[in-house]
């Protein structure tokens, strides 16, 4: 339109003019953010992951309990340490086996969370005495 406009304002018919868009570079303000982005969509999606390996656990720890499984364990002879070690370190495997798929992944697409490869080793150790805990709120593994 703008052209139209100035060949008839110039009288030139053959005139015309072409416009170039370079854009900025992008600024650390925006490096930034995208780096952000791509974190927090594996800290989302690592966080459903944990929680299902989470709620199994606490879910089987509230049905044990209902059921007196361990109590039927405890009269046939086994003592309750022997129990508590057998189960945080069975819970443990099955929350290593997510952790150690998370790292995998990591570096197959060359995300290097150190920082947060330490955290995930030392992660059961937090977790699973806090799922011991609270599973005794929960009367219904439903509701756990």
């Amino acid at each position: 339109m703008y052209e139209s406009i100035l060949k008839v304002a110039t009288g030139d018919p053959e005139f015309e003019f072409k416009t170039r868009s370079t854009p900025y570079p992008p600024t650390y303000e925006l490096r930034r953010r995208t780096a952000t982005s791509d974190a927090g969509s594996v800290i989302f999606f690592a966080a459903i992951a944990y929680s299902i390996v989470i709620t199994v656990t606490i879910s089987y720890l509230v049905v044990e309990r209902i059921t007196q499984l361990k109590h039927v364990q405890v009269i046939t002879g086994m003592r309750l340490t022997s129990y508590w070690i057998a189960n945080f370190i069975f819970d443990a495997l099955k929350l290593y086996v997510t952790i150690i798929t998370t790292i995998v992944l990591f570096n197959i697409f060359d995300q290097h969370y150190e920082s947060a490869t330490y955290v995930f080793i030392l992660f059961p150790f937090g977790i699973m005495p806090f799922t011991y805990v609270m599973s005794f709120l929960f009367t219904a593994d439903s509701a756990a």
